[in-house]
């Protein structure tokens, strides 16, 4: 099978906690979220390519990720890197009132990025923990990181920190829009129309935003959620027409080109696997 050059990378739960503490990260490939991405970086060297940005430092930052923004993180290998990351639904900060417009404020941001002060950091710190800690607890993990969000954006309002946004930045809206309408099939004319833009732009300004070119795009896009369906255990007709392919025909044929083997024979060496635990 073959390294996908971009993934969506998700948790299963509505609100995901992960806290990783190793020697440096490595991010060759962009990936995506449906959700908002909390990112606490406590320590390290590290470098963020977020579209066409790019953000280097080794100081303590929290940084917010919309959703369906392509980004990566590398950090030096030959130092310690730790760091706390939380995704978040718009839905689940929506639910508390006096804090879901804070959501509207960061929409706008490809990117944002917060340095927080001494004081600052143990206080997102306490809040993250406790994210960790009531992640059980739907409705208090979206609480706390609500809360977080709304520390963070003190924060930025202060002046101490950045909101970026790249200058491609519909093809955000872009992204969404094909993620979320895989199983319609939408063309680039379907896109060129819908965004109001010219063929040629929208193609020049895909690649200059995401590296990759619309149509290879879409292809890992749809063959990595219709690896997600299988093995949820969707049927192979299911996962076809989940992903926008015409037939079950077209679709193995498609599956087996990107993966190296059938759906057939993919569910079948995962029951293999299986069984033998």
């Amino acid at each position: 099978m073959k390294q996908n050059d971009y993934a969506g990378e998700e948790f299963e739960t509505p609100i995901g906690v992960r806290i990783v503490n190793s020697l440096g990260n490595i991010q060759p490939n962009f990936h995506w979220h449906n959700k908002y991405e909390l990112l606490f970086i406590i320590r390290g060297s590290y470098k963020i390519d977020s579209n066409t940005i790019q953000y280097e430092n080794n100081e303590p930052a929290v940084f917010i990720h919309r959703p369906f923004c392509l980004h990566k993180l590398n950090a030096d290998t030959d130092n310690v890197y730790q760091r706390y990351i939380v995704h978040i639904s718009k839905r689940a900060i929506e639910q508390f009132a006096p804090l879901s417009a804070e959501i509207a404020k960061i929409s706008d941001f490809t990117m944002l990025r917060v340095d927080p002060n001494p004081v600052e950091l143990r206080e997102i710190s306490d809040l993250f923990y406790h994210i960790n800690q009531s992640r059980s607890d739907t409705f208090q993990s979206a609480l706390y990181s609500a809360l977080t969000i709304h520390k963070i954006l003190q924060i930025y309002d202060n002046g101490r920190g950045e909101g970026y946004i790249t200058k491609h930045s519909y093809i955000q809206d872009v992204l969404q829009t094909i993620t979320e309408n895989l199983s319609e099939s939408m063309t680039i004319a379907d896109i060129c129309k819908q965004f109001s833009v010219g063929h040629t732009k929208l193609l020049e300004d895909f690649k200059n935003a995401t590296g990759s070119t619309y149509k290879k795009y879409l292809t890992t896009l749809r063959q990595t959620r219709a690896r997600e369906l299988l093995e949820s255990g969707s049927s192979i007709v299911n996962a076809s027409l989940e992903v926008g392919y015409s037939s079950e025909a077209h679709f193995i044929k498609a599956f087996r080109k990107y993966w190296g083997i059938t759906p057939g024979e993919y569910l079948k060496s995962r029951i293999d696997i299986y069984s033998k635990t």
